[in-house]
């Protein structure tokens, strides 16, 4: 094989009849693929000639740009670090890589990280053995040498015991879904990106990368050896994560797959999200988060509905930093998304059960048993990362017999509060009575502003569950009228008199809530980000907290005095 490989760009099955279609295939029709000898994926090295750049910027060494063509088609366009190096040092590479092989760590017990650590040592050692018989020139002076050495030690790395390319799309932060679609050297990857130019938009988009049919099983196999999972015509379906990469990735293969091994990748966020989060980017506002964290200081349980991709996990972790403190969390999940170690490092009571399926035993069956489990742990808040089956009618039975603790979160699928119910009582077989326990849903929904390619997310619905004659009715605590909406509030009505307080200052106690957070916004707009952060919404809840054991009623007052708070550490006047 030689060090570098220059072709035409291969055949693509992306043409379709709409013209985005057919400008987005022209684009790697016309333009010549490079990729160095030790990597199997392919990269087109330029942008269309008529295109407008959106955003620009670096990650894990590579050169990305979004871009919009003229047919209006986005185009995330990656150039790695190591395929504009030079013939001698991709040569260099290759021998390394190829050497890397005969050079295994000392024991085979060795973690992924301690791993990739032996082969970077290593592979240094070998540059700088290259370096000093004059194979291969790296630089002038030593601290040029030993830069160069350092990130091509790397490269091997990643192409190695690494995941290759994919590690720079899995690095990027805007990211949260990688397509491989088979033939995979037919397709061009395509990826999912969570907001361009500063907007609140889901993306779909073209890239200008396409992987070889042997670099996916490459992938797959890597896969099935860190997980132990079974993968063959047998079993033609594999979920796991990927270690190190928070990420989970699904794969299938032939027979299910006919044109070769297929990848879906999704992107866990690398930073938790929270309400003020949610609110900056406009997927709520500070009035609506005023409002769930009084419900869930209330101890309320409410179920998080949307269809994949419109953000339900997202405001699930998100409300969790509204518990208070002292509350004990237990969160099941399939998937590693929860923020636990966040929460954990700020003092929460956070018990993490990770559930996966068996050979003997579905992520259903496991998640059941982990329910079981959960409700024989004392009294504890209960997050489920996404109610199914089995599990939902023991949670409902536990509900019911006020079993399941002080509150339960969880997320499911549907599109409307209307559409959960069916689900769960219909689907599910949850009797009508039983899912009364539910206090509220709460719907995000992916929407696209005038028809526009791209979506975006918002929770477009909070609704009540109340008993009607004809079965379970919802009353809607969003809209114009908030305040009227709350006043009507069964739920509101009963965390008041729990806590022994008017409707109104009830009400008054959610403007204070709603008051807070948007000092907190101002702020950020001002200073930074940093006010959006998990520590801020505990410092925010514990001041709220704080007043109040102290007696404090004056709602108002409490508001005015955090934003003052706010503004001393801020250094700006806010708003």
């Amino acid at each position: 094989m030689t060090a570098r490989v220059m072709v035409r760009a291969p055949r693509t099955r992306m043409e379709r009849d709409d013209g985005v279609g057919r400008a987005l295939s022209k684009i790697f029709r016309e333009r010549a693929m490079r990729r160095p000898g030790f990597s199997g994926c392919w990269v087109a090295t330029s942008l269309p000639g008529e295109h407008q750049v959106l955003e620009s910027y670096e990650v894990s060494g590579a050169k990305v740009t979004i871009a919009s063509s003229q047919g209006g088609g986005l185009i995330y366009h990656a150039m790695p670090w190591e395929y504009g190096l030079q013939d001698a040092w991709v040569s260099a590479l290759s021998k390394v890589i190829r050497s890397i092989a005969f050079l295994p760590p000392p024991t085979l017990s060795t973690s992924l990280d301690d791993l990739r650590s032996h082969v970077s040592t290593t592979s240094a050692r070998l540059l700088r053995n290259m370096s000093s018989a004059g194979q291969v020139d790296l630089g002038k002076g030593i601290e040029e040498r030993e830069a160069n050495v350092g990130r091509l030690s790397e490269v091997v790395a990643r192409y190695t015991v690494g995941l290759g390319l994919f590690e720079v799309l899995l690095s990027d932060n805007r990211i949260e879904d990688v397509y491989v679609d088979a033939p995979s050297g037919e397709n061009p990857i395509h990826v999912t990106l969570n907001g361009v130019s500063g907007t609140n938009a889901v993306c779909r988009c073209m890239t200008n990368i396409t992987v070889s049919e042997e670099e996916v099983d490459k992938l797959a196999s890597r896969l099935r050896q860190s997980s132990g999972r079974p993968f063959s015509e047998a079993f033609p379906i594999m979920e796991t994560d990927v270690e190190g990469h928070d990420s989970r990735a699904t794969v299938i293969g032939p027979p299910l797959s006919p044109g070769g091994t297929a990848v879906a990748l999704r992107r866990h966020s690398r930073t938790p999200w929270t309400l003020l989060k949610l609110a900056a980017n406009g997927s709520i506002d500070a009035s609506t988060a005023g409002l769930l964290s009084f419900l869930m200081d209330g101890r309320s349980t409410m179920l998080i509905c949307g269809a994949r991709g419109a953000g339900k996990s997202s405001l699930l972790s998100a409300m969790m930093f509204e518990f208070p403190l002292s509350q004990r969390i237990l969160a099941i999940e399939d998937t590693l998304e929860l923020p636990t170690r966040q929460m954990q490092s700020l003092g929460y009571k956070v018990q993490s059960l990770f559930v996966e399926s068996r050979m003997d035993r579905t992520t259903e069956e496991m998640a059941e048993q982990a329910l079981r489990v959960s409700l024989r742990l004392g009294e504890s808040a209960i997050v489920l990362g996404e109610v199914r089956g089995k599990e939902a009618q023991t949670l409902y039975q536990s509900m019911r017999a006020g079993r399941a603790g002080s509150s339960v979160l969880g997320t499911i699928h549907g599109d409307s509060a209307a559409s959960v119910y069916e689900r769960v009582v219909h689907d599910m077989g949850i009797p009508k009575e039983a899912f009364l326990a539910t206090d509220l849903v709460l719907t995000m929904g992916l929407y696209r502003p005038g028809g526009a390619s791209r979506s975006v997310r918002r929770l477009v619905e909070v609704a009540e569950c109340r008993r009607r004659d004809q079965g379970v009715g919802f009353h809607q605590l969003l809209g114009d009228d908030v305040r009227s909406a709350l006043m009507g509030s069964e739920i509101v009505a009963r965390i008041a008199s729990s806590w022994n307080i008017t409707m109104s200052e009830a009400v008054d106690n959610i403007q204070a809530r709603a008051d807070m957070r948007q000092a907190l916004l101002d702020a950020a707009a001002a200073d930074g980000p940093r006010f959006l952060e998990p520590d801020w919404v505990f410092r925010c809840n514990d001041f709220f907290w704080d007043r109040m054991d102290a007696g404090d009623r004056d709602y108002a007052s409490i508001a005015a005095d955090f934003r003052s708070y706010v503004q001393g550490r801020c250094g700006h006047v806010l708003a």
